[in-house]
């Protein structure tokens, strides 16, 4: 029987978003914290730097009944409130108050993305079956994911426990301001397949409350009022693929939504939200020309918008990766948003160890202008001081290879650089070799960051760090898609000053 040519658009349609479906079950955990991996072992040398009486590695056939504990500096911690971070495999939580170390059990489940809630009473976390996959030459391969559970716990990590009321699909996050949090739920068994269908609220009671449902979900943000979610969904439609793209906003008091925008064009039928901040209103990049979101079509970079408000223009401020492995955007109190994008004129695509660099861009103008560094770096990983001009980056030396013991050597080679954004000037940070990931506590005393494969702390006034804890994956086997590793989704820090 002769395939008619809309017989054959529906099955390239179908392999389009089952190809979408196995990326990114294979990828998740590398985006929410994959520590189980399998790496080649003769190219794998860890930091020259760590002590070499590290604890023993963790199988990677088998979970231990009885895992290794991480090495933890309790009195660095003291009065810095909580840190829940995987190590090796396994959630353990730190209480800047009582100087406590709890291991939290998921049995042969694997955590990953641990999320406090805004007011530090809850903690939230996945966990989810894996399957081994194989070793390369060249990269890590993150486990396939068979299946996740959304777990809730106290602060302190007791109490944990599978929220079972729901089948899930996504982790969205807290509510902003309450003890909600929203999950993605549901697994769509037409195009787009595997995408969640629906969105919950959860409370820490367990009390799951239906938000949005019926539909096919590429990704949803909080309002920062928290009095709506963002969500982008696919709807059948007669233009590219026979689908678009919606953006709408849904308002937790059940109000009906307000659609933001649509795309539906030759260049780009999907969009994937990113944020939403005060003045800049929802930030999103668009997928399209066949790709799907983690696909190797939209691997390289998406267009970065921002929409203002309902029915506004979008506001084209570069290109930047979906998987926001080089850092997600910031905004700090007075509008300036930063963000990492694909320098102009260079297509170095998906590898952040060449051609990134932060931009810095004016609401008032939508202006944006590229932070200071080097010819031959990269700049990454933007966090603004809280109510402050001061921006916190990463600069590192630009490269291309991707072997393991490269991307260790890579980012050991990393520092902190400052930008103010009065002077326009960009300095090193003095003692933060290695850093990426850079946190600031919510009344800007105290930066957290990540370096060395360990939590690293220290006051703003400071001109030295301290770890922490070590390590967050096992040595010499860091996941790592071109040269991005889930460093964030690792670890959640609730700091006293909240």
């Amino acid at each position: 029987m002769t395939l008619t040519e809309a017989d054959r658009a529906h099955e390239d349609a179908e392999a389009l978003f089952r190809e979408a479906r196995r990326r990114r079950r294979n990828r998740r955990l590398l985006w929410l914290g994959a520590t189980l991996v399998v790496i080649a072992g003769g190219f794998g040398v860890y930091l020259a730097s760590r002590t070499p009486n590290a604890p023993p590695k963790r199988s990677t056939t088998a979970r231990s009944a009885s895992p290794p504990r991480p090495v933890v500096n309790k009195k660095a911690f003291a009065s810095h409130g909580r840190l829940a971070f995987v190590s090796r495999g396994t959630l353990w939580v730190l209480d800047g108050d009582t100087s406590s170390v709890r291991e939290i059990r998921t049995g042969q489940l694997v955590p990953s993305d641990p999320q406090f809630s805004a007011d530090g009473r809850w903690l939230a976390f996945v966990a989810s079956e894996v399957k081994q996959c194989c070793s390369s030459f060249r990269s890590s391969f993150p486990p396939q994911v068979i299946s996740s559970e959304l777990w809730i716990a106290r602060a302190d990590g007791s109490d944990a426990h599978a929220v079972g009321a729901l089948t899930f699909s996504a982790a969205i996050g807290w509510d902003p301001h309450a003890d909600l949090f929203a999950v993605g739920v549901g697994s769509s068994t037409s195009v787009p397949f595997g995408n969640a269908t629906g969105i919950d609220l959860v409370s820490p009671t367990g009390a799951v409350k239906s938000l949005v449902n019926g539909t096919n979900i590429w990704g949803a943000v909080w309002a920062p009022d928290a009095s709506a979610i963002a969500v982008a969904s696919s709807v059948r439609s007669s233009g590219f693929n026979g689908y678009a793209s919606v953006l709408a906003s849904y308002p937790l008091d059940g109000d009906p939504p307000t659609q933001w925008y649509e795309v539906d064009t030759q260049q780009a039928n999907i969009i994937v939200p990113a944020g939403w901040w005060q003045g800049w209103g929802i930030g999103y990049t668009t997928v399209g020309e066949g790709a799907v979101p983690g696909g190797s079509g939209s691997a390289d970079g998406s267009p970065f918008y921002t929409i203002a408000k309902p029915g506004a223009t979008p506001l084209l401020l570069g290109t930047t990766l979906e998987t926001e492995g080089a850092g997600a955007p910031s905004v700090n109190s007075s509008g300036l948003m930063a963000f990492v994008s694909n320098e102009m004129n260079r297509n170095e695509g998906r590898d952040i160890t060449q051609g990134k660099e932060v931009l810095v861009c004016q609401l008032a103008n939508s202006s944006c202008t590229p932070v200071p560094h080097a010819s031959d770096a990269v700049t990454e990983d933007p966090a603004w001081a809280p109510t402050s001009s001061v921006l916190d980056y990463v600069q590192a030396p630009a490269t291309h290879s991707l072997l393991q013991y490269s991307v260790t050597g890579w980012y050991a080679a990393r520092r902190l650089y400052t930008f103010n954004a009065v002077t326009g000037a960009g300095e090193p940070k003095a003692g933060t070799s290695g850093a990426t990931s850079p946190q600031w506590s919510t009344d800007g005393k105290t930066l957290l960051y990540v370096s060395n494969d360990g939590l690293w702390i220290r006051s703003a006034s400071a001109s030295e760090s301290t770890e922490i804890e070590s390590p967050l994956f096992v040595p010499q086997k860091w996941p790592s898609y071109y040269g991005q590793v889930a460093f964030t989704s690792q670890f959640s820090w609730w700091p006293s000053s909240t």
